[in-house]
């Protein structure tokens, strides 16, 4: 019960990758942000490298969404309903990291905030 407080903590406070299809909860070390209704939630996440180190996204719109992180930093095949996308963040420096979900012209913007608490 701690730990699911505290990992309940750690996601209200706020490199390989893959694309893959799963309804299964996400293991230790994993946070999630799921796409939903045309917006993240939650759209700005705060995790600590020491607990967590790689964060994947679930759509579970009916619309299909590429991932796409600022300046290159990591891009998701084309994600359909059920398809969940991971990258780890202890493989780059500690920063806020900005990314967008893409569909045509729309963009829906997140971050991911990997920084030590000050």
């Amino acid at each position: 019960r701690a730990k699911a407080a505290k990992v309940s903590k750690m996601l209200a406070r706020g490199g390989s990758a893959d694309t893959t299809t799963t309804t299964e909860p996400a293991p230790e070390g994993v946070a999630v942000v799921r796409l939903s209704n045309g917006v993240f939630r939650p759209a700005n996440l705060d995790i600590d490298l020491a607990v967590v180190q790689t964060v994947q996204w679930v759509n579970e719109d009916d619309r299909e969404y590429v991932i796409l992180g600022s300046g290159g930093l990591f891009e998701s095949e084309p994600l359909m309903q059920g398809d969940a996308f991971e990258f780890d963040f202890s493989t780059v420096p500690p920063a806020i990291h900005r990314y967008n979900a893409v569909l045509g012209f729309q963009r829906i913007p997140g971050s991911v905030d990997t920084r030590p608490e000050q």
